[in-house]
């Protein structure tokens, strides 16, 4: 059984999810080495882990050698896509933190280069791991809502002006509000539904109005069965986050999944006493408890790194080409946007 040797490049906010993960997944991985540009910040998590510290990631692959095999990049994300391609020319399996980059055609190269080195990359896609999804995702294959008709996503978040004193406000490094924080849950849309049409969209500065790019955005959607859909992405609200929804409307019922980050149950009613009883054996096996992430004076995405690790040692990992529908989508959201 092969032991995942884990080098981690980038010590910030989400280190300590990932760590948690190893920690918790302690038979098949473990943490040999972690590389940070900040000295300080990297001295505290070598130190803390006793494992050797690196301020630059080649030379961390150079130095450690066979000593590890498996790299997580969660770095700032503009440096996914190089530090990937080094990862992978050195021999090494990886797992890059959302977004893989800004632009689907680099997703892809990265993939092809994985196939070329005959190593496996993996992106962190972990809002899939949700109960929630994993419950909407088993009705739908059973057809309980019938033809859908409407799928909107609401995500209502706070974020606070000090949220973007960082890279995060340099477009070049960040990317845009979409890429930053809407990702995880158009990437859940994309996955549920298909990659939909984008007929317009719309942004909008309404609170960090210091920032390159916006804090609000809209689409309208089409998707490929033909189902209307609609997007409304913001980190304006105060003073937390509001929601993060899904509704479903279907010809024999609807569904919508909530809390603030697709985390609740917030309705379900359908047509026909089959397809209610079906449901509610489903949600019966299924716990619907889960505590989103928190950083602080604002939440995140649900704590699902511990399974994503689980399951990339099970050979069930999410893998980079997965990630490319979400790149295209948010894509294709900024090229219909009304100038």
């Amino acid at each position: 059984m092969t032991k995942f040797k884990v080098g981690i490049i980038g010590c910030g906010n989400i280190f300590a999810r990932h760590l948690e993960a190893i920690n918790l997944n302690h038979d098949r991985f473990s943490l040999v080495a972690v590389c940070d540009t900040d000295s300080k910040r990297l001295n505290i998590c070598a130190t803390e882990n006793k494992v050797p510290g690196f301020v630059n990631h080649r030379e961390m692959l150079r130095e450690m050698g066979n000593k590890i095999n498996f790299i997580t990049i969660a770095t700032p994300n503009s440096f996914h896509f190089p530090q990937a391609i080094d990862s992978l020319k050195a021999g090494k399996d990886i797992l890059i933190e959302k977004p893989i980059d800004f632009r689907h055609a680099r997703a892809l190269e990265i993939n092809r280069i994985a196939k070329e080195q005959k190593r496996q990359a993996f992106s962190v896609l972990q809002v899939r791991y949700n109960p929630t999804l994993k419950l909407v995702r088993e009705a739908l294959k059973k057809d309980y809502l019938g033809k859908i008709r409407s799928i909107s996503l609401i995500q209502r978040w706070q974020r606070p002006e000090q949220y973007f004193d960082s890279w995060r406000s340099d477009i070049k490094i960040g990317g845009r509000t979409l890429y930053e924080v809407g990702i995880h849950y158009l990437d859940i849309i994309q996955w549920l539904f298909g990659l939909p049409e984008v007929k317009a969209s719309a942004t909008f500065s309404n609170k960090h109005t210091n920032i390159a790019f916006e804090d609000t955005v809209f689409a309208i959607l089409k998707f490929p069965s033909g189902a209307s859909g609609s997007i409304e992405v913001t980190v304006a609200s105060e003073p937390t986050n509001l929601e993060c929804s899904i509704s479903i409307i279907g010809s024999e019922g609807h569904i919508k999944i909530g809390g603030k980050a697709l985390d609740k149950i917030e309705a379900a009613l359908f047509s026909n006493v089959i397809s209610s009883e079906g449901w509610n054996k489903l949600v019966n096996k299924i716990e619907n408890s889960l505590t989103p992430n928190s950083y602080g004076a604002y939440s995140g995405s649900c704590p699902n790194h511990p399974t994503l690790y689980k399951e990339i040692a099970s050979g069930r990992g999410i893998s980079v080409l997965e990630a490319v529908n979400s790149i295209k989508f948010i894509e294709a959201i900024y090229k219909k946007e009304i100038k």
